[in-house]
């Protein structure tokens, strides 16, 4: 069985968390670690500031130069979506998705896909219902949207989602229980054989105390920095069915 090595990370709300962020990053960069891809799952800079994200890019630079790593990217909440345009110019070292899919080779040959999107809340923010008047129409067409994305990669081999919501609640336990339905949406929980993925990442949790569940047979990771206070690696078996 071959493993990949995966470096995580969501809600870095740069620059907020910027400082937390480097000195992770650089105990693995330290240690020579060997990396195989690098995930970014939402939030990685504050309040829209699309300047913030070169810094947590530069953090990264000496990892991804070193083991030639690709880097992944899903927006959160805090990349507003009129800025999305922005944020893809800015960056092209950065590979978006944004309700897609990318196969990736690694440099060691091996195959991957990624399926990539904010994801979906159970009830739209209080701001998502003023501002957005057809928010409940977008998360149903994302939902379907995803599982097909998911039936797609499937056919590749090993997928991963990718998502700044959560894709289910078993990662969000800590947080208040009144606000589960804002922090993510069960999607795992009704997915069937041909659309789960392998491994599901996510973060938006700050204050969740179980950041690692097997839900519907999928391992599923909140890497939200707050709640870590460290960047997540996994390992991950490639070539399993």
């Amino acid at each position: 069985m071959k493993y990949i090595r995966i470096l995580a990370v969501a809600d870095i709300h740069s620059p907020h968390y910027l400082n937390m962020f480097i000195a992770s990053v650089s105990k693995i960069a330290s240690a020579n670690n060997r990396i195989d891809l690098v995930i970014l799952a939402g939030d990685i800079v504050d309040r829209g500031n699309v300047a913030a994200m070169r810094p947590v890019l530069d953090a990264l630079g000496k990892i991804v130069r070193h083991c030639e790593a690709p880097l992944i990217a899903v927006f959160g909440n805090e990349e507003y979506l009129n800025y999305e345009g922005e944020f893809i110019k800015r960056y092209p070292e950065v590979v978006w998705l944004n309700d897609d899919y990318r196969l990736v080779t690694l440099q060691n040959s091996m195959k991957l896909c990624i399926v990539g999107s904010r994801g979906v809340l159970t009830k739209p923010t209080a701001w998502q219902s003023r501002h957005i008047p057809n928010i409940y129409r977008i998360y149903r067409e994302r939902i379907k949207r995803l599982r097909e994305l998911l039936r797609s990669c499937r056919e590749h081999g090993t997928t991963v989602l990718v998502t700044h919501y959560a894709p289910t609640y078993a990662t969000v336990y800590g947080e208040p229980h009144t606000i589960y339905s804002f922090l993510g949406y069960q999607l795992l929980e009704t997915l069937n054989s041909s659309e789960c993925p392998h491994i599901a990442i996510h973060g938006h949790a700050h204050n969740a105390k179980v950041l690692h569940a097997v839900v519907n047979g999928v391992n599923v990771y909140n890497v939200a920095l707050p709640a870590r206070r460290d960047v997540t690696v996994i390992e991950l078996a490639i070539g399993t069915s």
